[in-house]
């Protein structure tokens, strides 16, 4: 055994201002277990003694502890959260401490009125490694076992202190209740710290998240909690409080990318409410390898409350996902944690009206409903608003419509047992989405009224219908002219074909059948005539339930009534008799459909064609897309936006099938999230759907940067999230090289949409939106992207 000594604890130390670094008069402190108190002099200085009962002093040997003289002793160990893992009475002069798992502990002895706390490490087997410097930045919720300090002035919020029961000094922070010009912390000490400094981030879609932007400084060895609310740019705070004078462009140029004149480390830490854990991450235009990331990562843990528990990092980019010596946190335990996304930012009126996302299709819901659903449907005809109980993806079915529509869309965790929508059911609402929170209240009618008028569409809208053309139109004799004659899709197709350098890939075989042809079967068999009469009867406008029978019933006589067998015959010489392909598709394209002002993504249908199949056959696909003109949403949509039913007529737009796509996805030429140049893309494993997304099922989303600070690169990309289909194994959808291709088609779609097709968007080019449709797909050749669709986003 060694010799042992006694003595009497004494504690001297500092207090100072966390943010100004000066020292702090009168604080006073206060040791829990004797209740003495001392003030700080002048200078912040203080000494304070025990006057305990002494504590025999400890020995360790690997997982072993030892005292020098028989005693009652309890040994307890902690978790660093406060979660008691052993607690144990011994009577003797040692103890051998379990193995434990891998991580940090505290060990607290205790004999009579004395404690002696350690922070000790286990890596797992029987060997214990103790921190004889004490715990510093462990702080327990409402444990008296610990010697704690209280540090206490007004003005200031109070700190605790844990200490281990030895003489030491101590530099204790304080973080006031009232800064004024802050511009930044060298420490982060507490959670307060954290909100004091924090904003919300430029990117919209992450809900309840708070940011705090940081800097490390390599050549001082210093970092930097910047004051977020104060500086949204790391520039900003580079140039005004660190001097930085060389300009913008080449502190982008050195600072983001490895050379010899980098010294700064910029990032920031996000604090995810939902599930109390704060998370590193950059921006995709920084270079950061493993070995700098984790150097980051320990400054960061070694200036501030933080702990390898709570703190992750978010591997945003594909080389960071093997950064492995920090602890990683995954977009699903993000996604997971997520309370709110404010997805489409609008504002309207309506009456709160639960309804289950199972009953839906078969429930009557109004323009003036804002509906609350337990999930997230994949259809919803034209109402005031959305709040789901499920989270939603950006480009989702519902979302679009919502964009299209310009409605509040929003999901709410736990939506559908909310109290306060429980207890406004029925009640007229005002109703704001935003992203980063939503405001709900009642409302009066006469303000509903007021704003209804001015928001809705009022005038009559007649669209242009040519039904003289009667011959298959090929495609890449046709543009964005041909919209009234083959309908929006297939002509927003043909410019597709018109786009050189480079050229798009787009599905084989595609050609479009005209209007004349819809409208020579209606008129055949007088279905015309009887669809004039209905749009006249008072009771079909009236009587919800009604006109939903009788629109079924015109859907009825259109595929019941025999095709013209001459364009049967001239649509198997246009395939070649399903000689190439033994699928083909058969897409609706309307004149009321893909339009600038009037989307009409998902109100009607397409169907396929199958060599040699009973009834996947040509004439049943083209008679159900036709007949899909009077679908019940689509009658419902056009209706709301004033559209003339009479002027629409439907065309199709025919190529080869996708049976077996190896990824599908949505890719929009604007960033959704913030002002940095980019485009929005969300893409998914096979025929999982993304505008029809199944519950808990997440997809690969990302921010496809459209600027690079490598003047080398045309590109820069930015995970959102992962795609959690169980195929995949963890593997992304689509590699880099792929999304960077897309891009390439992407762009010279965008600039082909933006200076020779006619548009009303009064923006610059950088905000045009493009919404494109695409697959991946190695059926036919190896694994290749097609272009599908293009339309106009706004």
């Amino acid at each position: 055994m060694h010799t042992l000594s006694y003595g009497q604890t004494v504690y001297s130390g500092h207090v100072y201002d966390v943010a100004t670094q000066q020292p702090i008069q009168g604080a006073e402190i206060n040791w829990v277990n004797n209740g003495q108190t001392t003030p700080t002099n002048f200078a912040g200085d203080f000494m304070l003694k025990s006057g305990a009962n002494e504590l025999l002093d400890y020995q360790f040997f690997h997982n072993a502890i030892f005292w020098k003289e028989s005693a009652n002793t309890e040994v307890r160990i902690t978790s660093l959260d406060g979660r008691s893992i052993l607690k144990v009475k011994v009577f003797g002069t040692d103890y051998l401490i379990p193995p434990l798992r891998k991580g940090m502990y505290v060990l607290s002895l205790h004999q009579g009125n004395s404690t002696r706390s350690y922070k000790i490490m286990s890596d797992a087997s029987e060997t214990i490694k103790v921190d004889k410097r004490g715990i510093f930045h462990f702080q327990p919720t409402g444990t008296s076992s610990f010697d704690t300090l209280i540090v206490h002035k007004e003005g200031y919020y109070d700190r605790e202190i844990v200490t281990p029961s030895r003489s030491q000094k101590l530099q204790i922070a304080m973080l006031s209740g009232d800064y004024q010009n802050l511009k930044y912390f060298g420490e982060l000490i507490s959670p307060l710290a954290f909100e004091a400094i924090s904003n919300k981030p430029s990117r919209s879609n992450l809900g309840d998240v708070q940011e705090v932007k940081i800097i490390y400084d390599r050549n001082t060895s210093k970092i930097y909690y910047m004051n977020s609310k104060r500086y949204e740019l790391h520039y900003t705070f580079s140039s005004e409080v660190l001097g930085y004078d060389k300009g913008h462009g080449l502190f982008n140029l050195t600072q983001y990318r490895e050379n010899p004149e980098r010294y700064l480390y910029m990032g920031s830490i996000h604090y995810y409410k939902g599930i109390n854990t704060y998370v590193l991450q950059f921006v995709s235009a920084i270079e950061m390898s493993c070995a700098q990331i984790e150097e980051l990562y320990g400054k960061i843990i070694q200036t501030s409350f933080l702990t390898r528990e709570n703190f992750k990092f978010y591997p945003n980019k594909t080389e960071w996902e093997n950064c492995l010596t920090v602890p990683l946190v995954t977009s699903e335990e993000l996604h997971a944690g997520q309370l709110y996304q404010g997805l489409n930012l609008a504002a309207n009126y309506g009456y709160i009206k639960k309804v289950s996302s199972t009953q839906i299709p078969t429930t009557y819901l109004s323009r003036r409903d804002i509906v609350v659903t337990d999930g997230v449907p994949n259809d919803l005809p034209v109402v005031a608003g959305i709040i789901t109980s499920e989270l939603q993806t950006p480009l989702s079915h519902i979302n679009v419509l919502s964009h299209s529509r310009n409605t509040p869309n929003m999901a709410l965790r736990g939506a559908w047992d909310n109290e306060t929508l429980n207890s406004l059911e029925g009640q007229l609402v005002y109703l704001q989405v935003k992203g980063d929170a939503y405001e709900l209240r009642t409302a009066a009618l006469h303000e509903a009224t007021e704003f209804w008028a001015t928001r809705e569409p009022q005038d009559t809208v007649f669209l242009d219908k040519n039904t003289i053309y009667n011959e298959l139109i090929d495609l890449q004799n046709a543009d964005y002219t041909f919209v009234n004659r083959i309908g929006g899709k297939a002509a927003n197709f043909s410019e597709l074909l018109n786009i050189t350098g480079p050229a798009i890939p787009t599905p084989e075989g595609a050609f479009a059948i005209p209007f004349h042809f819809y409208d020579a079967h209606v008129k055949k068999y007088g279905i015309d005539i009887w669809i004039e009469s209905l749009l006249l009867d008072h009771q079909f406008q009236a009587n919800a339930a009604y006109r939903q029978q009788l629109l079924e019933q015109v859907r009825d006589s259109i595929i019941n009534s025999p095709l013209d067998p001459q364009l049967v015959s001239l649509v198997n010489s246009k395939i070649n008799f399903f000689a190439e392909f033994e699928a083909i598709r058969f897409r609706s394209s309307t004149n009321a459909e893909d339009l600038e002002d009037f989307s009409g993504a998902g109100l009607y249908d397409s169907y396929s064609a199958k060599n040699g199949h009973k009834t996947k056959t040509i004439e049943n696909a083209i008679r159900k897309v036709w007949a899909s003109l009077w679908n019940w949403r689509a009658y419902e949509e056009r209706s709301y936006f004033k559209i003339d039913h009479l002027s629409c007529a439907m065309g199709i737009l025919v190529h080869r099938s996708f049976p077996d796509e190896d990824a599908n996805g949505v890719l929009v030429t604007k960033n959704l999230y913030n002002f940095n140049p980019g485009f929005t893309i969300s893409v998914q494993y096979k025929e999982h759907s993304i505008v029809f997304p199944e519950p808990g099922v997440l997809h690969d989303q990302m921010i496809l940067f459209t600027w690079s600070v490598d003047p080398s690169e045309e590109f820069m990309l930015e995970y959102l999230s992962h795609s959690n289909v169980a195929q995949l194994k963890g593997k992304r959808v689509m590699t880099d090289s792929e999304i960077f291709q897309l891009g390439r088609y992407a762009k010279a779609t965008k600039r082909h949409f933006y200076y020779n097709v006619p548009h009303n968007c009064d923006c610059t080019y950088d905000d045009f939106g493009v919404d494109i449709e695409f697959k991946v797909d190695s059926d036919v050749s190896p694994r290749k992207i097609y272009i599908k669709q293009a339309r106009l986003y706004k």
